[in-house]
């Protein structure tokens, strides 16, 4: 059978583990001792080796990018970051997180106070010994009145962060958070040396050689590495390439090695080659067109009711995910989140109750519905889709397209209305307190409820499972009826990378196993 023999070549590169092989058997109706053949006949790759040069094709790269880890906000940024640098925290392949800067962790009992033990055994790229000093630097880099960081939200509750020695921190909060670890997990808080900004001087498997924001990036290996014997690659190269078609054509021509926000459009296009793999990864990732709610016309909630009802989502799903991804509901949380409970009744295509509600906002004349091709993979077509159903109900929507340099620092959460994807996160608390929390600046529709924020600082003390599920039932709801952000479709990552790469581990976390794809993957 073709599907199985699929499925042992992915488990033999690592890109699947044991648990999902027996799983998909199980689904297949293949089970007993038929599977446990069908896994003893699986050939492993081959043990890592070290060298070559190792290139990845990325969308979302600006001039205005920076090594600053407060102002990363799409792929480049951050995905160059886990070269160049490391978290305290990792989140793990199975959904959880995992220790990195960090070796172990530990909170009082109503989770207020956590402390954090730190590895002795780390350098930075400048020489300089990793201590409790670097860490309390690059946290505080990320909360406080003064940050404008994304991972703020995340971390607004924190009171103060102190060394309690060389190699061990304390972090008070203003509340107990029984997830805040997940919190450290957020793909900016990248430790830096005591001082640094924007130099990319970090922790990382590889060394900041070259540096051409926007364009390209070049970087060498980590010799005195903490996670030896990783990395493998002796040099890696990173390039910016916004084009959909251009990164699928550099990988076929194998310019590059792996390439992200493959459009599923062309999956089995590029199944076709045989020298390219296509692993895609279920996620909490998600698509988005937030609307500011403190400007005309999303002030008026008739108005952004009308536009949620207007959304084709099941011909979005069909025609711009084709299969990789599921429908969405105007709630940032699917079955990929612990806890979720799936109680919501799905938002249908109404169009009468949409014309109805428009009429009734007393808005009249187009709306501007800013999209580029880096908002994510097919965003003009989905822009288009939209626009088509909304003059069904009477609704102008004007479509502009924006060119993808500078699309994240000056459309997104700037503009009015746009198209927007949000990287997934590991528990619900993470995506509520950095997007939907009242006071947190990546809120892109400037969604305000007490009842919101009451709820999840609930939450985050709650120790009984079941009853924190029904809290954050209620918050996907506020935030479903009240927000003004239309979740049309959550997408699975959909990575394209060439065979000779091997090694590869799926992450739920982000694309590209995680960002991690340089670190721990080598070639055949």
């Amino acid at each position: 059978m073709k599907e199985i023999a699929e499925l042992q070549a992915m488990l033999g590169r690592g890109i699947i583990n044991r648990r999902d092989f027996m799983k998909q058997l199980a689904a297949w109706g293949v089970a007993g001792s038929l599977a446990s053949q069908f896994l003893g006949r699986v050939v492993y790759a081959q043990e890592p080796k070290r060298g070559g040069h190792f290139v990845v094709g990325g969308s979302g790269g600006s001039s205005v990018d920076s090594f600053d880890p407060t102002t990363f906000a799409s792929f480049i940024p951050s995905f160059t970051a886990k070269v160049w640098g490391n978290r305290l925290i990792n989140p793990s392949p199975e959904g959880t997180i995992e220790p990195s800067l960090a070796k172990e962790w530990a909170s009082n009992d109503d989770f207020s106070v956590w402390t954090l033990m730190l590895r002795d055994d780390v350098e930075f790229h400048n020489g300089k010994s990793f201590s409790a000093a670097d860490v309390v630097y690059s946290l505080k880099r990320h909360y406080g009145p003064e940050t404008t960081s994304g991972a703020a939200g995340n971390l607004s509750d924190i009171v103060d962060v102190v060394a309690k020695g060389d190699h061990e921190i304390e972090i008070s909060l203003k509340k107990g958070n029984i997830d805040f670890m997940y919190s450290l997990s957020d793909y900016h808080l990248i430790m830096q040396p005591e001082g640094s900004t924007d130099d990319g001087i970090g922790t990382g498997p590889f060394v900041v050689e070259s540096v051409e924001h926007g364009v390209r990036y070049t970087f060498t290996r980590n010799d005195n590495y903490f996670n030896a014997p990783m990395p493998y690659y002796d040099s890696v190269e990173i390039l910016t390439i916004n084009d959909t078609t251009a990164r699928m054509a550099a990988l076929q021509t194998g310019q590059v090695h792996a390439i992200e926000r493959v459009d599923p459009k062309t999956v089995d296009f590029l199944k076709q080659s045989k020298n390219v793999q296509i692993v895609n990864t279920a996620s909490g990732a998600h698509y988005t067109f937030p609307m500011d709610m403190s400007v005309n016309p999303f002030d008026k909630p008739d108005l952004v009711m009308a536009l949620k009802l207007a959304v084709p989502r099941q011909q979005m799903v069909d025609q711009i995910l084709s299969g990789y991804g599921t429908l969405g509901n105007d709630e940032p949380i699917n079955s990929a989140f612990p806890l979720f409970e799936n109680k919501l009744e799905q938002r249908p295509l109404d169009l009468e109750q949409a014309k109805f509600l428009y009429g009734k906002s007393g808005h009249s004349g187009p709306i501007i519905l800013r999209t580029s091709d880096v908002a994510f993979p097919g965003a003009v077509e989905a822009a288009v889709l939209f626009q088509e159903s909304a003059a069904k109900a009477g609704i102008t929507l004007e479509i502009k397209r924006e060119p993808g340099d500078g699309y994240w620092s000056d459309v997104w959460n700037v503009q009015p209305f746009y198209a927007s994807y949000w990287a997934a996160r590991t528990t619900q608390d993470q995506i509520f307190s950095v997007a939907y929390r009242s006071d947190a600046d990546w809120n892109e529709s400037r969604f305000k409820s007490t009842e919101f924020d009451d709820l999840m600082f609930q939450a985050r003390v709650e120790k009984d499972t079941a009853v924190r599920a029904g809290i954050y039932t209620k918050m996907q709801g506020l935030v479903r009826d009240q927000a003004g952000v239309i979740i049309p479709m959550f997408n699975d990552y959909v990575d394209a990378i060439a065979s000779s790469v091997q090694g590869y581990i799926k992450n739920p976390s982000d694309s590209l196993g995680g960002h991690r794809i340089a670190e721990n993957t080598w070639f055949a």
